[in-house]
């Protein structure tokens, strides 16, 4: 990849800015465990990166659920609501100044892109004052179709009025990572804990955190 080419820096949510994985598990996890079912974290690794609805719609057909569609979307959505807004919300190490050197470089344009829905995103960004350094944010909201499917990095880019190749994204999960690429975006992953197990072979760098990530940009005087 030629960093000199990058124009747009397009940041995922879960998993690389702020650590809300667990979270995101657990809200399937209490619902499941009131019809009797049992879903483990390696249960979750299959799941991790989708919009909430798809996730519901393979929940229901695993598990042979006969219950109304959007029944566990809903208790799930009660949950995180409540959990981010009466508990501290983690940041990935290095979240904050990764956000802010980009931010602050005039070399690039910088966006959020995530399959969480939109007031889930602006109560997540808002929780950690981050919703300020986000001149375009795309959320599960307003696509129809989400990760794996590339609309909702196009629209970032769309938005951000640059070429999908001038673009870099940060992603964690290989849903992500697919959904960047057949968008035409570079992608750099960095796994978490819940999706180390996927398949990144496709991404053009495999990074430990983001510090890493503004390392690289230094080491190539991107500053």
């Amino acid at each position: 990849m030629d960093f000199s080419k990058i124009k747009g820096i397009v940041f995922d949510l879960d998993g690389v800015l702020l650590d809300t994985e667990y979270y995101q598990w657990q809200g399937w996890v209490k619902p499941l465990n009131g019809l009797g079912i049992e879903f483990t974290k390696e249960d979750y690794f299959d799941f991790v990166g989708k919009r909430g609805d798809q996730i519901e719609e393979e929940l229901r057909k695993l598990f042979n659920l006969k219950i109304e569609k959007g029944h566990l979307l809903k208790k799930k959505g009660v949950l995180l609501e409540k959990w981010f807004t009466e508990s501290k919300i983690n940041l990935t190490p290095f979240a904050r100044e990764s956000v802010e050197f980009f931010v602050n470089n005039p070399r690039v344009r910088v966006a959020l892109c995530t399959t969480a829905l939109k007031e889930e995103t602006l109560l997540k960004l808002s929780k950690n004052d981050l919703l300020r350094y986000f001149p375009v944010i795309i959320s599960g909201s307003d696509t129809k179709r989400s990760k794996p499917w590339p609309d909702i990095y196009l629209l970032a880019v769309e938005k951000l009025k640059l070429k999908p190749e001038e673009c870099l994204a940060f992603e964690d999960t290989e849903i992500g990572l697919r959904a960047a690429k057949s968008a035409g975006l570079n992608c750099f992953v960095i796994p978490g804990e819940f999706s180390i197990k996927q398949d990144f072979t496709k991404a053009d760098r495999i990074l430990k955190d983001l510090k890493e990530v503004v390392d690289l940009f230094k080491e190539n005087s991107f500053e």
